[in-house]
């Protein structure tokens, strides 16, 4: 069994090393939010002369729903996608050049949940091509971590995600391990 504010508190000091995190209200579903943004590029002997430049965004949002169903599952991943999608700034006159892709990142954490909650999750299918990736693209993550068994599940785009998850769930377990 995991702990959920510990847990939570892990998660969150991974994502603190690289991203920018908030907390949300509490009493909310949605418990923190995170964000990265990276700049790549290739510089011809000063910094001023550029070969090429790409902009990396993610934003992670983070919910906490004890008995996730079709609908709460379904509800957050909109949720999420509702609020990072309009960051992307697809209007032409403000669209930077340089934007390759923008990753957003549902993270489930629940206690118990139905099996058609989790193919919710495993089905999640939300990609956009911008000017046939030209001007790059839009992937949604989901993943949820079960508090009760430690068990992680997300969609084809959330391997990296899940993978991230299950390293916290076994640095957890080892962590409770050594205290006892």
């Amino acid at each position: 069994m995991i702990e959920y504010e510990p847990f939570l508190n892990q998660i969150l000091d991974g994502y603190r090393t690289n991203y920018n995190v908030a907390l949300c209200k509490p009493g909310d579903e949605l418990v923190a939010s995170a964000e990265l943004h990276m700049t790549q590029g290739q510089h011809v002997i000063f910094k001023e002369f550029t070969m090429w430049q790409a902009d990396d965004d993610e934003y992670v949002y983070i919910f906490r729903i004890p008995h996730l169903t079709p609908d709460s599952a379904d509800s957050a991943i909109h949720r999420a996608y509702d609020d990072g999608f309009p960051r992307i700034k697809l209007d032409h006159v403000d669209f930077r050049h340089q934007h390759m892709c923008t990753r957003l990142v549902a993270l489930f954490l629940y206690d118990d949940a139905e099996e058609e909650a989790l193919k919710v999750i495993r089905k999640c299918r939300i990609y956009h091509s911008f000017q046939f990736s030209l001007k790059g693209w839009m992937e949604m993550h989901t993943a949820g971590v079960s508090l009760t068994d430690g068990s992680v599940v997300s969609n084809r785009y959330g391997r990296e995600t899940a993978k991230f998850l299950k390293m916290h769930v076994e640095h957890y377990a080892k962590h409770v391990e050594s205290k006892n």
